[in-house]
């Protein structure tokens, strides 16, 4: 019997890069590799396992199924694993895949085809709710989910998968704001969708995972909630600052106006400095909104140059 390659099935397998950072995931790790390697639609991908710093056998595991393996010698965290692995990828696409045994090949092998087909930038995972999910995280989550989209302004199906899938030279632009922490995953889900990106979400059916989670709730959750904070002055600093003024100043004339009216005696101090304060942050705003656009000139290329790029990428598929 004939085995049927990727390649018949889906031109750019082969072109794609799956990076999995580890750290204590033996475990996990064997039947994640194992399964990556017997979906057939993923038959030639490379594969780059992370070692952030494990004390068991996971680099072992990792080596037995010929995976490229890097190291940290310490735990520096899940999104500076991600950092290490996107650095050292080669091919036009790369995947972010858990080493714990939750995310499926075949639901990468979708994406993939998903992606190809409809040309887009990323492609992220959308869990069901058919997919496992702890109860305690839950209202972290919709904590999360709930700033996330705050900070959009639209509706985002999920914020956080660790299953994704993206063109390396779009997130080689903003690997250095990805944190190197779990909010790793919610700040690359902002950024493209802030930047405007052709962002794709794709269902995909999350199993239990094998092991015990090194995530910790509360310390991850603050952290998540802070970058989303710094992704929304980072890009719509001016509209950040403008709502808080007028805010500060609304209180204040909330609170001035009908002290001044009753007593007779003018406007109290204390509404004076809210309002003062108001236009203070105002003045702030104005100058972040410089700022950053000062670093988005710099950290990014220019919109007319990717337009050029997909042109060419059109070109070489065509030919």
């Amino acid at each position: 019997m004939t085995q049927v390659r990727i390649l018949d099935i889906c031109p750019s397998a082969d072109q794609l890069t799956i990076v999995i950072p580890a750290y204590n995931e033996e475990l996990g790790l064997e039947p994640t590799l194992r399964a990556l390697r017997d979906e057939l639609r993923l038959d030639g991908a490379r594969v780059i396992v992370i070692d952030d710093g494990s004390t068991d056998n996971t680099s072992d595991v990792a080596y037995r199924f010929g995976a490229t393996v890097l190291r940290n010698r310490t735990n520096l965290g899940y999104g500076a694993s991600l950092k290490k692995g996107i650095q050292s990828v080669e091919t036009p696409l790369l995947a972010w895949f858990d080493a714990d045994g939750q995310h499926r090949p075949s639901d990468l092998a979708d994406m993939l085809e998903c992606l190809h087909a409809e040309d887009a930038d990323a492609v992220i995972g959308a869990r069901t709710r058919a997919s496992h999910a702890p109860r305690r995280r839950a209202p972290g989550k919709m904590v999360i989910k709930f700033a996330a989209e705050a900070a959009i302004g639209d509706k985002i199906p999920d914020v956080n998968c660790g299953l994704r899938l993206f063109r390396r030279d779009i997130l080689n632009q903003y690997v250095h704001l990805l944190p190197d922490g779990f909010s790793a995953s919610t700040t690359s889900t902002l950024l493209f969708i802030k930047r405007k990106y052709h962002v794709l979400f794709h269902p995909v059916e999350v199993d239990q995972r094998v092991g015990k989670s090194s995530v910790r709730q509360f310390r991850d959750g603050f952290r998540t909630l802070h970058t989303i904070l710094r992704i929304l002055i980072l890009f719509n600093a001016f509209k950040s600052f403008t709502w808080l003024a007028a805010v500060t100043v609304l209180g204040g004339l909330t609170y001035g106006l009908p002290v001044a009216l009753m007593n007779g005696r003018g406007f109290p101090v204390l509404a004076e400095m809210f309002i003062v304060l108001g236009v203070q942050i105002f003045c702030m705003g104005v100058i972040c909104d410089q700022i950053s656009a000062m670093r988005l000139e710099r950290l990014e290329t220019p919109r007319v140059s990717r337009t050029e790029t997909k042109r060419k990428r059109t070109s070489q598929q065509a030919a």
